[in-house]
């Protein structure tokens, strides 16, 4: 589970950091932590919907830079 916890920490990261370059750095800051938050809710509802299944739960953990990053572009539509 660390390996699973260390990419989905740098994907988060490298998402956040694309956001900063699009968008600027409060859309950035904004979208990270809206991710951490969605990463944590993902992690405690799914670790209890699978019984403790750790794999299930690292995989649907990948969902929450996606998830992030669609709903930044979707929120921040005031820039173009």
């Amino acid at each position: 589970m660390f390996y699973f916890w260390t990419f989905l920490a740098l994907s988060i990261l490298c998402v956040s950091c694309y956001i900063w370059q699009v968008m600027g750095a409060a859309a950035s800051i904004s979208s990270f932590f809206g991710m951490a938050i969605l990463t944590a809710l993902i992690y405690f509802f799914t670790i209890r919907l699978t019984d403790g299944n750790e794999m299930i739960t690292g995989l649907f953990l990948f969902l929450a830079p996606a998830c992030g990053l669609i709903i930044r572009f979707m929120v921040g539509d005031d820039k173009h």
